[in-house]
């Protein structure tokens, strides 16, 4: 049954073709522009984030509608060729995920495990509280991440992906990035379901 509409589905593909089509996939490489030494080796978006894709970020995010991480899962692993040892995902800091009981971004990494038979683990630990970067300008979200993770353990010649739900800067990915070269990572990709401006 397609999560949004509930058409009924002959295969387990989780939407229907009519409500995917209203997507406006984007399907990009992302440019990261900053004068910050740049970590991250690739970052991938696949749709744009407004209409029905904000709507289905929002359900995740704020209405515990857990199951869309399934869904977000589901079409970047249609949409995107996965190559990577490990999977991983952003983490949150302590008041968001008091609030909120969940971490969306492991939700769907988990997800994306499943669909892929690549490994998720969780690597990365924030180490500085930050604000949310919701309202902040792009210099105040490079300075409100920096230096704001670590890496769990040693990942010495690991090639990994990180898991996000919207990037913006990518000045959140571009920290966890460092974390996980400054233990050996080899290359540090990150694939996100939405690029919002």
């Amino acid at each position: 049954m397609c999560i949004l509409c509930g058409k009924e589905l002959e295969e387990k593909t989780y939407i229907c073709t009519s409500c995917e089509g209203n997507f406006n996939k984007v399907c990009t490489k992302v440019k990261i522009e900053q004068d910050a030494e740049i970590f991250i080796d690739e970052c991938i978006a696949i749709y744009e984030f407004k209409g029905k894709v904000r709507e289905i970020v929002h359900d995740l995010k704020y209405k515990g509608k857990r199951d869309r991480a399934e869904l977000i899962a589901y079409l970047i692993y249609k949409n995107i060729n996965l190559e990577a040892d490990l999977i991983t995902w952003v983490p949150q800091s302590n008041t968001t995920y008091n609030k909120r009981g969940y971490n969306q971004a492991k939700d769907i990494a988990e997800c994306l495990s499943k669909l892929t038979g690549l490994k998720c683990e969780e690597l990365l630990l924030r180490v500085k509280q930050t604000k949310s970067q919701v309202l902040l300008s792009g210099a105040e979200r490079w300075y409100n991440v920096c230096d704001a993770f670590c890496a769990k353990r040693d990942l010495k010649g690991i090639n990994v992906l990180i898991v996000d739900d919207v990037v913006t800067t990518g000045a959140t990915l571009n920290f966890c990035s460092k974390a996980l070269k400054q233990k050996g990572a080899h290359k540090v990709y990150a694939v996100c379901f939405a690029k919002s401006c």
